[in-house]
């Protein structure tokens, strides 16, 4: 997906018109643009003071680049003219209140009224000052991640494998997050397949070759048919514009291929790649990877360790970007089925945040913290790389609330952008 030039996010100042009124408003406007100066994708429109000005000035913002916006509430009896610019705008808006002219009582009225028609908004109590930078260069983000993902196409290549049994349709996702599913078929992969060369893919593999500190069972000619698949992901993703996309893996090995290494590859270089043609999971990565612009892993739920308070993750497919150092990691055969490329190797110990989307109409997240504390111990038992993580909140939650079986972990806590794109996108979050 091409996402527009220099996304926008528009800053505003609502006011009444009564006696002084403006001329405060247009200070605070002045002052916090002041404030906001840093933030280069804020275009400031001024003063707002009635709701017909409101709703033309709106209309003319509605499409383009624009992908949310800040309201400050200068005075109070500015509710009409906070509810038009939401109603009409239909994007996430940030309605930030302070503690002067009745600003918070007209911010928590328009609010409720808002909130109450799941409109995408979110309010915040501010003394205008350098605390409310944090927040911003936050709704900033949250903002671009949700327009990125409703502008997405996920290529779904193959049927979701037989045991994923919580995958969603395209009209559900569609109606939730504004993602298109463009539906292909494993043989387009193989046709794609059979037009790369061996030497094309020579430099590649020359590379992971070099990556690596040890390669154990794969031969080179394994290899090599194992990193065609990613030319052949990447040359398909070119073709129908794809942003993400989710492959039914397991089809490959009765060719004796694997695509551990074509998906680590493409998430390496930018393309969100998911396993097992897991819809729910692969939405999961899209949302983690707009808000971080960072590589993501999906993995299964291996173990749980109820009275340590931990959960063991294993997959056989990684960012080769997530491992902490790749040349204490391994080139390996398929854990299940012995054949082709995977990957071992020991992922950061640091903050970590998980997350998988789900719910009969796309309408939960569950959203985990912790630390992963263990990694790399080579359980002959568990997919190739594993990692063992201390959650923050109960383990006993986490597995009755779990949506489905993959997970998605990104580094650092990313709690609160995700609350705020459940927010935008009307999704119940499950903190646990």
């Amino acid at each position: 997906m091409n996402m527009s030039k220099n996304p926008k996010v528009l800053l505003m100042t609502v006011s009444s018109t009564m006696r002084g009124q403006i001329e405060y408003a247009q200070e605070i406007s002045k002052k916090v643009a002041t404030l906001l100066e840093e933030f280069m994708e804020l275009e400031d429109i001024g003063v707002i003071t009635s709701v017909a000005i409101a709703d033309q000035t709106m209309d003319h913002y509605r499409n383009g680049n624009i992908v949310g916006a800040i309201i400050v509430v200068a005075t109070g009896g500015t509710e009409r003219i906070i509810k038009t610019i939401a109603r009409t705008f239909k994007k996430p808006i940030l309605l930030i209140a302070h503690p002067y002219s009745n600003s918070l009582a007209s911010s928590i009225e328009a609010y409720a009224s808002l909130n109450e028609d799941k409109i995408a908004i979110k309010l915040l109590y501010s003394n205008l000052d350098k605390e409310i930078l944090n927040d911003i260069k936050r709704f900033i983000n949250v903002c671009k991640a949700v327009y990125k993902i409703e502008h997405s196409k996920l290529g779904q290549i193959g049927a979701p494998s037989p045991w994923i049994l919580t995958s969603k349709s395209p009209e559900i996702i569609k109606n939730r997050l504004g993602t298109d599913i463009i539906r292909l078929e494993v043989a387009d992969l193989f046709e794609n397949i059979s037009k790369i060369r061996n030497d094309d893919v020579k430099n590649i593999v020359n590379k992971i070759k070099e990556m690596f500190g040890e390669i154990v069972e794969p031969k080179d000619e394994e290899l090599i048919e194992a990193v065609k698949i990613y030319f052949a992901l990447k040359d398909i993703s070119s073709k129908n514009e794809l942003s993400a996309i989710t492959l039914r893996c397991f089809d490959l090995i009765a060719h004796d291929v694997t695509g551990c290494i074509g998906i680590s590859l493409s998430n390496d270089n930018g393309l969100v790649a998911g396993c097992e043609a897991d819809i729910d999971a692969a939405l999961t990565m899209m949302i983690l990877n707009a808000l971080t612009n960072e590589p993501v892993w999906i993995a299964n739920i291996a173990r749980v360790n109820t009275k340590e308070n931990t959960i063991t993750l294993a997959h056989c497919t990684i960012a080769t970007k997530m491992l902490e150092n790749t040349k204490k990691s391994a080139l390996r055969s398929h854990f299940e089925s012995g054949k082709s490329v995977s990957i071992q190797g020991p992922l950061k110990r640091s903050e970590i945040t998980l997350a998988r989307l789900g719910g009969k109409n796309l309408d939960k997240m569950t959203i985990a913290t912790g630390k992963i504390i263990r990694t790399d111990f080579q359980d002959p038992l568990l997919c190739r790389t594993q990692a063992e993580i201390k959650l923050n909140g109960d383990v006993q939650k986490f597995i009755m609330s779990a949506l489905g079986n993959h997970q998605v972990l990104a580094y650092g806590n990313l709690t609160q952008e995700l609350l705020d794109f459940c927010r935008f996108k009307n999704i119940e979050p499950i903190i646990i």
